[in-house]
């Protein structure tokens, strides 16, 4: 059983409850969308576990909100988490917030030198984990077996950190633990989409300058689809493809036509006016590369 909260005002209520019981640690998790079924990266769920009481925070319905910050950011509540990395960059780009303090069952793991895994202490098929991590978190009603899994998850969080932190003890390893991490916490993972290209476009440090313009160029472009469409930009242009976009040598707007409605049905087809336009917006942006101005010493 688990208690659903779906407002501000009951959220403050159990941030409160979780003070007067004077509880110190929580089991945390969350679920959600990170690009498989919408542009927006969006937070579903968050299930926490006190020891106690298990609880569903729905954030999709509740919305950020300063109650929901407080209780990620709260320094008296540690979060008992297990590899919190992903869910740290859900919380700073989708709620503008971290998750702080943390105690990370992953780090404790690798301290110990053990498999970083969290399925053989949950009973579950690793297989079928997957399955219900790659659901669509964002439906509602949410279907009870998903509840069920996002529940189960967090049970065991508080019990097994409990075993790790003995054993880490016992080695003199617990306070680097704790420091290792608190780190993932401070560490900046907001990002902005138009600017992922100098890392993620294949090949840009490479470029030469014009190329690494169009690459930019091209990046942003897909985002601005992705957007328009409320679609992940993968579905809409994989980027294994970009790099032949900007190397083919013809228009790059024709090109850009003819590989993204490649295997498309003529009524699915993206018309190439609304292509054109959007690639003129994106070279427009402000992050696209600029040759610097090179400044010359004057001859007295």
């Amino acid at each position: 059983m688990h208690t659903m909260i779906i407002t501000e005002e009951r959220l403050k209520e159990y941030l409160a409850a979780l003070r007067q019981k004077n509880v110190r640690r929580i089991a945390l998790d969350m679920e959600g969308d990170q690009g498989m079924f919408h542009y927006r990266y969006a937070i579903s769920i968050l299930q926490c576990f006190d020891g106690e009481e298990a609880v569903v925070i729905d954030v999709l319905k509740m919305g950020a909100n300063d109650t929901l910050r407080e209780f990620m950011t709260c320094e008296d509540i540690i979060k008992v988490m297990f590899s919190c990395g992903n869910d740290v960059y859900m919380s700073q780009n989708v709620l503008g917030c971290t998750i702080s303090p943390i105690n990370d069952i992953a780090v404790a793991q690798k301290f110990l030198e053990m498999p970083i895994n969290l399925t053989n202490y949950l009973n579950i098929d690793k297989e079928e984990k997957d399955g219900f991590q790659r659901a669509n978190w964002l439906l509602r009603p949410i279907k009870p077996a998903l509840l069920q899994y996002a529940v189960n998850d967090v049970l065991k969080l508080l019990e097994i950190e409990n075993n790790l932190a003995a054993k880490l003890i016992e080695k003199g390893l617990y306070e680097d633990y704790i420091n290792s991490s608190r780190a993932a916490s401070k560490k900046e993972y907001s990002v902005n989409p138009h600017t992922l290209f100098l890392t993620k476009f294949p090949g840009y440090a490479r470029l030469p300058f014009e190329k690494k313009r169009m690459a930019a160029a091209l990046w942003i472009f897909r985002e601005f689809l992705g957007e328009k469409f409320d679609c992940p930009v993968g579905y809409l242009l994989p980027k294994k493809y970009m790099p032949s976009i900007i190397n083919n040598g013809g228009e790059i707007v024709a090109t850009i036509d003819r590989e993204i409605n490649r295997d498309r049905k003529s009524n699915k087809r993206l018309p190439i006016t609304m292509i054109r336009e959007l690639f003129e917006k994106a070279i427009q942006s402000p992050h696209i590369p600029q040759k610097p101005v090179i400044k010359r010493r004057m001859l007295r």
